[in-house]
């Protein structure tokens, strides 16, 4: 038996499935496609399988990974077909590998963040938004509870690619995985709170890369 990561992309409406849901929706498209796949000792068995970094309910994905025990017996290009003849139409399975990092190495994530809005949204506002010390609210936790976060302090670099009337679009890297974490829609809330009156009338959020830090302090493409 060995474990394999399996990078897929999470797109369309599949934006609104949880991550409980995936999980169940991954289960039983092994017990279609009839693949060998390894359970769990005890009284539950249940198919040995882990989600690297849950994405959250609403953001779409290029990157994501799940690892999964299989019996040597099938190949990554078997793995890889048999997923995809019995996924659902918005997830899909873009290559089977070895991992290469654990889950707890991953620290930072990319997203592109699509902001529609009723009135223009000019380059300078929004790096006059970036350019401030502070940008605080309350972030929920699951060993505390609630605590004040400066969410300008989980951002790692940010980019502006449109700025034109009717939409902005930003490029964001920012903090991921079990030490520090910031979803996107929290810095999209505080961005939309902002510009306001300006009305933002829609929001898309796309996770493009996760990454590890190597000992030397660079990032790398988690793999």
């Amino acid at each position: 038996m060995s474990k394999r990561r399996i990078f897929f992309s999470k797109t369309g409406m599949g934006k609104y499935i949880s991550h409980l849901d995936l999980l169940r929706c991954f289960a039983r498209t092994i017990q279609r496609s009839g693949l060998p796949v390894v359970y769990s000792q005890g009284f539950n068995p249940h198919q040995k399988m882990t989600f690297a970094l849950p994405l959250p309910v609403g953001v779409t994905s290029e990157c994501e990974t799940v690892d999964i025990v299989f019996e040597d017996t099938v190949s990554d290009a078997e793995i890889r077909q048999k997923l995809n003849q019995n996924l659902p139409v918005d997830l899909y399975v873009l290559a089977v590998e070895t991992p290469v990092h654990a889950a707890a190495e991953i620290t930072a994530a990319e997203y592109r963040m699509v902001f529609t809005t009723a009135t223009e949204v000019t380059k300078r506002q929004i790096q006059e938004f970036f350019g401030q010390t502070e940008v605080w609210t309350v972030k929920k936790t699951k060993r505390k509870g609630e605590k004040k976060i400066n969410i300008l302090d989980y951002v790692h670099a940010w980019e502006v690619l449109i700025a034109e009337e009717g939409e902005f679009t930003l490029r964001v890297v920012l903090d991921a995985g079990g030490e520090r974490n910031l979803k996107p829609e929290i810095l999209a809330k505080a961005i939309e709170n902002y510009f306001l009156p300006l009305r933002i009338e829609e929001k898309e959020m796309h996770r493009c890369k996760i990454f590890c830090n190597n000992k030397d302090g660079t990032r790398e493409v988690f793999a």
